[in-house]
């Protein structure tokens, strides 16, 4: 009897068992059998790696699991050209997913397998209704980051290339002017020679140093220019006689603008000017007529130089000489006073010759 009934219990223990194993498979692998789920829909571009039963993930939270995966979705039911996979989950009826939520496929750890996750939703859209589908975001992989690295790195190996191609042609023009007899070994040497020529110039028996020194010896305290300097300071010091000049000169004109007499020297001075310019012109005018008869005279001896001998025969304009008889001097005193006058005004007129000649030269 006691061994009957520990063979029940016995018995009993391995059913409860079972069932109990049963449930906990059927909890984990239909979590629907025992809570109620909800379906929702996700669309995906590339659902690589992502298997059925991948957990479900409401902000790192486990809420479910993926049932089934559809590729690739007919064109006309997608949301957009580019999401070619359907991804279908299961989750709890208490999990709260949003109608403004984002739905991502990513990878817990660098080894692990793919998830869906939702983050960000916004409580204010309101709880999304069973089997709402959502564009699904997914994370890069490995296998995406090595083609969008190259496109990223295109550019700058496109720019690299052309870096080293205008390093090359930058070699290539640094090559021509080094070559022998090209432009810049021409040019060193005419530096050098130029440098040559500048420290004969600038060196200790060089001609900038002599004239430097030349200029120092100048405008030193006991050079020429430094003399100059200080005469000229001394003629216009204080105590110079320039200064002594210019003082005298300001007490004259002050004693001069006092002066009341002044007015009255001024104008004798402009009366005695005026003399003086009167007196002058008359002066003027006798040494105008003794040069015009220097001149008549000059001609006379250039010309006719026979007249210092013979008689007169030039004939005056103003001249109206009337010739005298041999015994006009015996004439009456009235008439000789009259002619007297005549002859006293043309006597310096007429010309009588030194010496006389019987007989007229031919």
């Amino acid at each position: 009897m006691t061994i009957f009934r520990n063979e029940i219990r016995t018995g009993i223990l391995v059913i409860v068992t079972l069932v109990a194993l049963v449930c906990l498979l059927l909890y984990l692998g239909a979590p629907g059998v025992f809570v109620s789920q909800k379906k929702f829909r996700i669309y995906l571009d590339n659902a690589s790696s992502l298997t059925p039963g991948a957990p479900v993930l409401l902000a790192g939270r486990r809420i479910g699991r993926v049932v089934e995966l559809y590729s690739p979705v007919p064109e006309k039911e997608r949301p957009s050209p580019g999401m070619e996979t359907l991804v279908e989950i299961e989750v709890n009826s208490s999990a709260k997913i949003y109608n403004k939520v984002k739905a991502r496929m990513t990878l817990p750890s660098l080894l692990g397998k793919p998830v869906i996750d939702f983050t960000t939703g916004e409580e204010s859209s309101g709880l999304a209704p069973e089997n709402t589908a959502f564009v699904g975001e997914r994370q890069p992989g490995l296998a995406d980051a090595v083609p969008t690295l190259l496109e990223k790195l295109d550019p700058a190996l496109k720019k690299a290339t052309d870096t080293f191609d205008g390093l090359q042609k930058t070699a290539d023009n640094l090559n021509q002017l080094t070559k022998e007899n090209s432009d810049l070994p021409k040019a060193l040497a005419e530096f050098k020679k130029f440098t040559t020529h500048l420290n004969e110039v600038i060196g200790p028996d060089g001609a900038l140093r002599g004239s430097l020194e030349n200029i120092r010896r100048l405008t030193a305290d006991d050079g020429k220019l430094g003399l100059a300097l200080e005469q000229f300071k001394n003629l216009t010091g204080p105590d110079s006689d320039l200064a002594k000049t210019l003082a005298h000169a300001e007490k004259f004109t002050g004693k001069l603008e006092q002066n009341e007499d002044i007015d009255a020297t001024l104008h004798n001075l402009r009366i005695a000017t005026a003399n003086l310019d009167r007196q002058f012109k008359q002066v003027t005018g006798k040494l105008s007529d003794t040069a015009e008869n220097l001149k008549e005279g000059s001609d006379t001896l250039k010309h006719q130089p026979w007249r210092l001998i013979w008689p007169s025969t030039k004939k005056y304009p103003d001249e109206n000489i009337v010739p005298r008889a041999p015994g006009s001097s015996s004439k009456s005193s009235g008439s000789s006073s009259s002619a007297g006058h005549h002859d006293s005004d043309s006597g310096s007129k007429l010309k009588h010759p030194l010496f006389r000649f019987y007989s007229t030269p031919h």
